[in-house]
């Protein structure tokens, strides 16, 4: 196994850790949804390290010299991006509108999804 492989496998499991982060973050503010559950520390710190890392992935597998599916990879950067910015917007605030955990929640599952079903490397 050569020295980039090796690399792209670090950073994917520092992606995983971030989308993990996030719902853990989502989780634990589940009793909250009523009331406007605040945008935890965790939530932020992992749509951080999940946009930051799938970037570096994309760049990385591509000088690899593999095919992706350019599809998945507009689909999942449009997704967390949205993540980050909902996160970024509403860290700061006691706590957030109704929507904004749930929505963060629904959106990490869907950008799970998309790479586990429609596939990242063609």
């Amino acid at each position: 196994m050569e020295i980039l492989e090796i690399i792209i496998r670090i950073t994917l499991v520092l992606h995983l850790l971030g989308f993990a982060t996030i719902l853990s973050g989502v989780l634990v503010q589940t009793k909250n949804f009523k009331t406007g559950a605040p945008v935890t520390a965790g939530i932020l710190h992992g749509s951080w390290l999940a946009l930051i890392t799938g970037l570096v992935l994309t760049g990385l597998v591509y000088a690899n010299g593999e095919e992706v599916n350019n599809l998945t990879l507009s689909i999942k950067g449009l997704v967390i991006t949205a993540i980050f910015f909902i996160a970024y917007t509403f860290a700061k605030k006691d706590s957030a509108p109704k929507w904004v955990v749930p929505t963060i929640g629904a959106l990490t599952i869907a950008n799970l999804s998309f790479a586990v079903i429609m596939g990242v490397v063609a």
